[in-house]
C-alpha cells in the first residue's frame, strides 16, 4: 500500500551468513498475529505486543531496492531487517514484486511507486534471477515468499492475469528448487466489489498449482470490522469454486485510517474512507482481529504500525495510539492461538476462546461487545459465575464482588469475561 498524489487510484489498505532450513522456530508471538513496519530501522519503536511475522511491503525491501540497477544488489537494508527479525523471534513474509526500471517491459509507465514498478519484467530470466538470488541468501532465514501486491490495481501491477500467473509459477519453481521449505501466498487482490471472482479467475487459469497459501487484502475501509465476515465468505467461496478450498487462507493487510492525536498530518487518506478517532482506534483493531481469527483466517498482517495516517503509534513521538495497546493486550488473549467462535445477535456479539485447557479447567473466555448506540449489557449464562473481567487497554476490573455479577456492561470496546463452570454457556447478549 502506498499513495502518491496526483496519480493516486483507490488501492487497498499496499550482509550475514545464510542459515539451514533447519533453523525455523516457531515465531515468539502469535502466529496468527502479523505486522507492516515502514522505518524499523530509523528509530522506530518496536512494537511491545506478540506478532509472529513482519510483511516487508513499503518497506523499501523490493525488486528495485535490492537491484537498482542490473546486477548490482544492495541488501544492505533487507539484511538488518532480517536481524532484527531474527533476535525478536519474528517469521518475515516478503513480497516479490515491483520491476526495477532497467528490467520493466514498459519503463516509462507511471505507478504508484517510480516510473515502470507496475509493469511485468521485460525478460523472464530477470525475474527467474531476482527471485533465485533472494531466496538463496535467505535460505534458512526467509522461507515465506508472496507475489507482488494488490495486482488487480493498475498502478501495483499493470500486466495481464495470464502474466501475472506465469511469474507466480515461475517463481514458485524457483523457490522450490532453492528450499522445498519455501512457501509461496498467492497475490492478494483488494476490494469489495468483484476482486474476489478477480482471485478465482487467478486460481482457474492455473495460478493454483504454484501456491501454497492464499492471500487476500480484507480491507473494508468504508465500513465496520465485522464486515470482514462476509468479505472472507466471499474468498473462501472463489477458493472451494477452484479446487483449493483446503488452502490456508491469509489476510496479508488490513488497516483503517486513523486519526493522528499528536496533529501530524493525515497526508494520503482517501477522504471517502471512514476516519477512526483515536479513541476508537483500540476497538477497531481488537474486533478485527477477532472476527477475523472466528473467519478462519491463519494469518492477520496489520497496516501499518509506523504509517502516517494509518498507524498505531503517533508519527511524532513513537507513543501508543489506543490501537497498539489493544494490538498487544489481543497478543496475550489469543496466546496459544486458541480457536475462535463468534455468535452474533444484530449488534450484540460474543466470542468464545476455544482453549483446551480451559475445557480441562473448567472455565471459559469469552470476548464480548456491542456495535450500536444503546447501552447494552451482557448476561452472565445461568450457573456460571464470573472469575475476571480484562478490558482492551490492558486493565482488569477489581476481583471484590466479581462471582455476584449477573450482568455485565458493554460497549464496542471488547472485553474477556473469564467464567467458572456451570451450564453450556448462551448467547447472553441482551
Amino acid at each position: 500500500m502506498k499513495w502518491l498524489f496526483p496519480l493516486l487510484l483507490i488501492v487497498g489498505c499496499g550482509s550475514l551468513q545464510a542459515a539451514s532450513p533447519t533453523q525455523y522456530s516457531r515465531p515468539a508471538g502469535v502466529p496468527y498475529l502479523g505486522m507492516h513496519m515502514h522505518r524499523a530501522d530509523e528509530g522506530t519503536k518496536w512494537p511491545g505486543a506478540g506478532f509472529g511475522s513482519w510483511r516487508l511491503w513499503d518497506a523499501d525491501a523490493a525488486w528495485p531496492n535490492l537491484e537498482p540497477e542490473r546486477g548490482r544488489w544492495d541488501f544492505a537494508r533487507l539484511d538488518r531487517y532480517v536481524a532484527m527479525a531474527r533476535l525478536a523471534g519474528v517469521e518475515i513474509l516478503l513480497p516479490l514484486g515491483l520491476s526495477p526500471r532497467w528490467a520493466s517491459a514498459r519503463p516509462g509507465e507511471r505507478s504508484s511507486y517510480s516510473p515502470g514498478n507496475a509493469a511485468e519484467p521485460r525478460d523472464l530470466e530477470d525475474w527467474r534471477n531476482y527471485v533465485r538470488t533472494v531466496a538463496t541468501r535467505y535460505k534458512g532465514r526467509i522461507r515465506d515468499f508472496e507475489i507482488w501486491n494488490e495486482p488487480n490495481e493498475v498502478s501495483f501491477f499493470s500486466g495481464t492475469p495470464e502474466k501475472l500467473v506465469e511469474l507466480t509459477c515461475e517463481a514458485q519453481r524457483v523457490l522450490k528448487s532453492v528450499s522445498p521449505d519455501n512457501r509461496l501466498v498467492s497475490p492478494s487482490m483488494v476490494g469489495e466489489g468483484r476482486e474476489p471472482e478477480l482471485l478465482g479467475a487467478f486460481l482457474e487459469k492455473g495460478g493454483k498449482n504454484c501456491i501454497d497459501i492464499v492471500g487476500y487484502h480484507f480491507c473494508v475501509l468504508k465500513g465496520l470490522p465485522e464486515a470482514l465476515t462476509a468479505l472472507v465468505g466471499r474468498v473462501r467461496a472463489v477458493m472451494k469454486k477452484a479446487g483449493v478450498g483446503d488452502l490456508p487462507l491469509w489476510n496479508t493487510e488490513s488497516g483503517w485510517w486513523i486519526e493522528n492525536g499528536d496533529r501530524t498530518p493525515e497526508t494520503g487518506a482517501d477522504p471517502r474512507w471512514m476516519r477512526i478517532s483515536v479513541a476508537q482506534s483500540g476497538a477497531w483493531v481488537a474486533r478485527a482481529l477477532i472476527v477475523g481469527r472466528a473467519a478462519g483466517l491463519e494469518r492477520f498482517y496489520w497496516y501499518a504500525w509506523d504509517n502516517k495516517f494509518m498507524g498505531l503509534i503517533e508519527p511524532s513521538n513513537g507513543a501508543y495510539k489506543p490501537g497498539a495497546k489493544a494490538f498487544a493486550t489481543l497478543a496475550g488473549w489469543l496466546a496459544d492461538n486458541p480457536g475462535v467462535a463468534c455468535f452474533t445477535n444484530q449488534t450484540n456479539w460474543s466470542c468464545r476462546l476455544n482453549r483446551q485447557s480451559g475445557s480441562a479447567s473448567g472455565t471459559e473466555e469469552l470476548l464480548v461487545w456491542d456495535t450500536g448506540t444503546r447501552e447494552a449489557h451482557f448476561q452472565i449464562p445461568a450457573g456460571k459465575r464470573v472469575l475476571s473481567i480484562d478490558y482492551i487497554d490492558g486493565r482488569s476490573a477489581p476481583a471484590e464482588k466479581l462471582e455476584t455479577l449477573r450482568t455485565v456492561p458493554i460497549s464496542g470496546m471488547p472485553i474477556r469475561l473469564t467464567l467458572r463452570n456451570g451450564g453450556d454457556m448462551a448467547r447472553g447478549v441482551r
